[in-house]
């Protein structure tokens, strides 16, 4: 049976994964093809990975990520692979109910079908409108989206375990009782114009030519997953037969995924930064 394993993040900073089709001076961020939806590509969560491996135990790095490329164009077999991390919950500020302005977390359909069936839980129908923990008539800024209550089946499928100590406590009883459900059509819609933004600048020499002496100021916007997100990736091993990976290399890898990590790039600047988890449904013969 293939190794396939489920791994979490929790956003501490705003990330941003470049994409393509930049805009001038806007810096998009990496989108799935498929639905628009905002993603950390398998290799940029991979190469996080391996740097962090590879700060604690270079020979450990080399045996799970495989060698680097060498002068003779030669590389090293992985032994340890990543899929891409996926948006499961992503946080909105701007939502107010009954006057009250409040904090909540938000989903759609498709990619709460998706996690159940990489985590191997039971597929549940919701339907065709907004359902949350707390029902009501919310407000985004000049809209209104009706929420109906979860039902018991649909509050079992998007229950997550084995959060991390740091966020047990304080994260998990207020994303507990701020959960909300939108059908994919109006996620998308947010996905598209409710990420987190900044406008920068940068003071920079001018070309040379006429006209062109001294310094000019640039600026452009950055487009970022915002902090508090929550994502889910596909992780496993790829076991070689002739020169598997040691107990001590497998430990290596489950305490870092539990562990702060950055991601992506911009991390001069502090974005990024993840705490991690893993599905505890699985077991591992060296955890123990």
């Amino acid at each position: 049976m293939p190794d396939f394993r489920v791994g979490y993040m929790y956003s501490l900073a705003p990330i941003h994964c470049g994409g393509e089709g930049d805009l001038g001076n806007i810096l998009e961020i990496a989108r799935e093809v498929h639905t628009n939806f905002p993603y950390i590509p398998g290799s940029s969560l991979r190469g996080s990975l391996r740097d962090e491996v590879e700060i604690s135990d270079k020979t450990a790095s080399e045996a799970l990520f495989g060698k680097e490329l060498d002068e003779n164009g030669q590389m090293g077999v992985h032994q340890v692979w990543f899929g891409d991390a996926r948006l499961l919950w992503i946080p909105m500020r701007t939502m107010s109910v009954n006057n009250r302005d409040i904090f909540t977390w938000i989903s759609c359909h498709s990619l709460i079908r998706d996690h159940a069936i990489v985590s191997r839980q039971k597929a549940v129908i919701f339907p065709n409108h907004a359902v949350g923990i707390r029902p009501g008539v919310y407000s985004i800024a000049d809209a209104q989206v009706k929420v109906e209550s979860l039902s018991s089946e649909q509050k079992q499928v998007i229950a997550l375990t084995g959060w991390p100590d740091s966020l047990k406590n304080s994260v998990k009883p207020t994303w507990e009782s701020n959960l909300i459900i939108l059908p994919d059509g109006d996620f998308q819609v947010l996905m598209e114009h409710s990420l987190w933004t900044q406008v920068r600048n940068k003071i920079q020499e001018k070309t040379e030519g006429a006209n062109q002496e001294g310094s000019a100021e640039v600026f452009w916007t950055d487009i970022c997953i915002p902090r508090d997100t929550i994502f889910y990736y596909p992780w496993g091993y790829s076991l070689l037969k002739n020169n598997p990976i040691t107990d001590q290399q497998k430990k290596l890898v489950l305490s870092i995924l539990q562990e702060l990590f950055q991601v992506g790039g911009q991390a001069n600047i502090g974005r990024g930064w993840v705490q991690g988890w893993i599905n505890p449904t699985v077991k591992d013969e060296v955890t123990s």
